[in-house]
């Protein structure tokens, strides 16, 4: 039988939040981004193979998203959007342990994943289209792939943009600062 929780981040929480986020994020900058994203897998990675409560696995698959739209290249991040993941990535340069248990993680997650869900919903529409017409055309990469793939790409990225500065837009200013949060 489905059972629901809940429980409500208060203001010392986000900010506790926000500080290991910049911490993390601080550190990371005199890092390669490959090595960033490879830190990155390893908390995905631990994360995908331990016995975990679905509620927590399925954060973790948002950060396998994640990592699936940074190295995607037919994807094709604009320098910014790339460096708004590499920085979200960030937040997860360190695998859960002692003080940073897997549960700790999933919060991190889920409260990057609401700041890039506009990404993460695009990303995945660019998927599902590139899949589907790959399955309709039968067709290798080569330029007739990337013309079709790049109209699609280009419409999903522009909703992605317009969506986002939507929210931000008319966000309250509380709500204003949690959607910067963690500097994305």
């Amino acid at each position: 039988m489905p059972f629901k929780v809940s429980f409500e981040l208060g203001d010392a929480d986000l900010q506790h939040l926000a500080e290991v986020a910049q911490v993390r994020q601080s550190a990371a900058r005199a890092q390669p981004s490959e090595q960033i994203v490879a830190a990155a897998r390893e908390v995905y990675l631990k994360g995908a193979q331990a016995h975990l409560a679905d509620f927590v696995r399925e954060r973790y698959s948002r950060l396998g998203t994640m990592l699936e739209m940074v190295e995607d290249a037919e994807w094709r991040l604009s320098q910014e959007d790339s460096q708004r993941l590499i920085n979200a990535l960030a937040c997860f340069s360190e695998p859960a342990t002692g003080t940073s248990s897997a549960l700790d993680q999933a919060i991190m997650i889920e409260l990057v994943s609401r700041d890039l869900h506009h990404d993460l919903e695009a990303y995945r529409d660019f998927c599902k289209f590139r899949e589907a017409q790959i399955a309709k055309r039968h067709s290798p990469p080569g330029t007739d792939r990337e013309q079709w793939l790049s109209q699609r790409r280009a419409t999903l990225q522009e909703r992605m943009h317009k969506r986002r500065k939507r929210d931000l837009d008319a966000a309250p200013g509380p709500v204003r600062s949690l959607f910067s949060l963690f500097g994305l």
